[in-house]
């Protein structure tokens, strides 16, 4: 019986791990929400991990680019990667601190401030519905599924 739960459960979880592709729900949902057409062309290129990147630098008028890779959790490397693509599709700014020549900053466009505007107000639709299917889970059952799915995320293989 735990195996075949095991089963289903990895199969949730894959489903839920290849929603994230350029054309996914959340990417139609943002789509839809503007009309601009230029905006909607830059959506379409966007990844979760360029969108991760965004939210970050909403968090601040401008961001040192080597402080990105702790609080999202990317390298360094996709950090500049990253970064690159969305200053190629205009929704960042890179350049230098006055202080230190060698120090990159960066900071959003009004088109990447935007972007984290919607991804701010997808998030909060997603929490709603997310709170009205946990509202039938004690929080009991909630804890022990946070922590099968971290203990799960943490196999290595």
């Amino acid at each position: 019986m735990t195996g075949t739960l095991i089963t289903q459960l990895m199969t949730e979880l894959n489903g839920f791990i290849t929603q994230d592709r350029l054309n996914d729900r959340e990417k139609q949902w943002a789509i839809n929400q503007v009309s601009d057409a230029q905006l909607q062309a830059q959506l379409k290129q966007l990844s979760t991990t360029d969108i991760k990147i965004i939210a970050q630098l909403a968090q601040a008028d401008s961001t040192r680019a080597k402080a990105l890779p702790q609080p999202t959790a990317l390298s360094q490397a996709t950090i500049s990667r990253g970064l690159t693509k969305l200053a190629k599709l205009g929704l960042v700014v890179k350049f230098r601190s006055l202080k230190n020549n060698k120090e990159i900053l960066v900071r959003l466009t009004p088109a990447g401030q935007q972007v984290a505007e919607l991804h701010v107000k997808l998030d909060a639709a997603i929490a709603a519905k997310a709170q009205v299917i946990a509202a039938d889970y004690s929080p009991t059952e909630l804890a022990r599924f946070v922590e099968l799915m971290h203990r799960i995320s943490q196999i290595k293989p």
